[in-house]
């Protein structure tokens, strides 16, 4: 990523990594409006005065946070993949469910 900073009202124009990085934020929206709540409080806790120690404490429950909200929506991911591929492998799935009987043989003839 580029060291120098853009302007705010200056139209961007991301590099390679920040294009990878905009992809995998778009494919993971829980995860880039986690990401924009940690900047935000960084940037506000160190305006407010924050010794390095608070800011590292502080970026660490962050991360922590967001690995729970990664991994949140990695489960969700592959729960909804998996589903629709037992869809596509079985379009009409057969209910499982216990047989309906009363344990009785049924009658000799």
């Amino acid at each position: 990523m580029s060291d120098k900073e853009t302007p705010e009202k200056e139209p961007l124009e991301p590099n390679l990594e920040e294009e990878i990085l905009l992809r995998a934020l778009r494919k993971n929206p829980l995860m880039a409006g986690q990401i924009q709540v940690i900047v935000s409080r960084f940037e506000q806790e160190v305006a407010e005065g924050m010794n390095a120690d608070e800011a590292e404490a502080s970026l660490i429950k962050s991360l922590q946070e967001l690995g729970v909200t990664m991994m949140e929506q990695w489960a969700h991911n592959t729960q909804k993949s998996a589903l629709e591929k037992t869809r596509q492998d079985d379009p009409m799935p057969h209910k499982h469910s216990k047989k309906n009987s009363s344990g009785i043989p049924p009658l000799a003839p």
